[in-house]
């Protein structure tokens, strides 16, 4: 049976921004300026924010959760048994012309780093709305609300596609916080599993990072013509030292219209960001 997880009370706000003196106002100035953007980076042995950027309370703002929830999709996932870590997704999707990478058979680990949406979608109807209603609850993840988009009826499918599911940055710092404690309603196996399937990389001084993107739109079009409109953006993890770990979020929304120039995907801006004020932390 799945025990419910209460939200933890250290999360429930955080101070409007500011700033750990290994980052700059002006390094967040840099990264953040064409956005509404937060930022934190919390210490887990410390039990405390080292590092926040906090505009306006954006921190506690629930915006779509979008491909970061893959991590919760793969914590259910692996805890009920659904898929393994020889598991090989057979692509019965169509071919996607402009992201090559769906394009072929996947693992896991490559359904995780190449952010496949019709794998997540296949994996999620396996999984069923009242389980998945069960382990939101579980979770404490933002807003639980998976009814998807208005008039539909596909809340099993969409709801985390910039629709219905909605998290903050705080919350979603409580939920990786009780990932990495084994303090979720799942079995450690699917803990680690899903862990090893993160996507991981080093900072400038060697240690490793390991996180999920995620890319949305502002006010998703219902014709799914979407170029050029306002972006959400994520970037969720935690960086390994030897004996501690640091949780990062990252999410930040276009405050105008994106340049020509700008990838379509948000998630990438918040990646490229946080990477940069985790060097200037950890130098």
């Amino acid at each position: 049976m799945i025990k419910k997880l209460s939200l933890i009370t250290a999360f429930c706000t955080v101070a409007a921004s500011s700033q750990a003196a290994n980052i700059t106002q002006k390094e967040y100035t840099k990264q953040f300026n064409e956005y509404n953007a937060c930022f934190i980076l919390y210490d887990v042995n410390a039990h405390k924010t080292v590092a926040e950027y906090n505009p306006s309370n954006r921190c506690n703002q629930r915006i779509p959760s979008n491909s970061t929830f893959k991590i919760a999709i793969s914590l259910i996932a692996f805890d009920q048994g659904l898929i393994s870590e020889s598991t090989e997704f057979k692509q019965t999707w169509p071919n996607n012309p402009n992201i090559p990478s769906w394009n072929h058979d996947q693992t896991t680990k490559t359904w995780m780093a190449n952010s496949i949406v019709p794998i997540s979608q296949q994996v999620t109807t396996k999984i069923g709305l009242t389980k998945m209603q069960h382990y939101m609850a579980g979770f404490a993840y933002g807003n639980q609300d998976f009814s998807g988009d208005s008039g539909k009826n596909n809340g099993i499918t969409n709801a985390w596609l910039s629709s219905s599911l909605k998290i903050s940055a705080v919350e979603e710092l409580a939920f990786l916080q009780a990932m990495l404690n084994y303090d979720l309603p799942v079995s450690n196996s699917a803990v680690n599993q899903t862990k090893a399937i993160l996507s991981s990389d080093q900072l400038k001084n060697g240690l490793i990072y390991r996180g999920k993107t995620g890319s949305g739109w502002k006010n998703r079009r219902a014709d799914g013509n979407n170029a050029g409109h306002e972006r959400d953006g994520w970037y969720v993890g935690y960086v390994e030292s030897e004996n501690n770990q640091y949780i990062f979020v990252t999410n930040l929304t276009d405050k105008a219209k994106p340049a020509a120039d700008k990838s379509i995907f948000g998630g990438e801006d918040a990646k490229k960001a946080t990477v940069s004020l985790l060097n200037s932390y950890f130098n």
